[in-house]
């Protein structure tokens, strides 16, 4: 059983070696301490479906290590949630297809709300408006 044991640990640690440290990923991490670290915001994450499920496991994976995040559902969003973002905050936004409309329509009323406010998207389609919009695209 110990070997097995360690056969894990060893998958696993390599798969978290072989993570690619791009310059999206560099630039991701910077703005992810600059926002919630340096400046006192938070990481607010967003998607639909799936990518909704996936965006609130984030969410709670960062605040159980003390990182300040919560979960933002698009449809509430539209519907009196949106006060969740204030300043300093940053938005992760997930969508398979770059083009869910509730997750393009939080962007649009994220920017009223806060023009500066900056947001990294996680996609499938590198081409998508929600990927052009962004300040750094995964």
């Amino acid at each position: 059983m110990i070997d097995s044991i360690h056969e894990i640990l060893q998958r696993e640690a390599e798969a978290v070696l072989n993570i690619p440290v791009t310059n999206h990923y560099e630039k991701t991490v910077k703005l992810i301490v600059k926002h919630v670290h340096t400046n006192k915001g938070k990481l607010v994450t967003s998607g639909m479906g799936k990518a909704g499920q996936i965006a609130m496991n984030i969410a709670t994976t960062f605040c159980s290590t003390g990182i300040p995040s919560v979960f933002l559902h698009p449809s509430e969003a539209q519907h009196g949630d949106l006060g969740i973002l204030q300043e300093n905050d940053l938005l992760l936004l997930i969508s398979n297809s770059g083009k869910t409309r509730e997750i393009v329509e939080l962007t649009q009323l994220a920017h009223h709300l806060n023009p500066d406010m900056p947001f990294i998207v996680i996609t499938g389609n590198p081409d998508s408006p929600l990927a052009k919009e962004a300040n750094v695209c995964l």
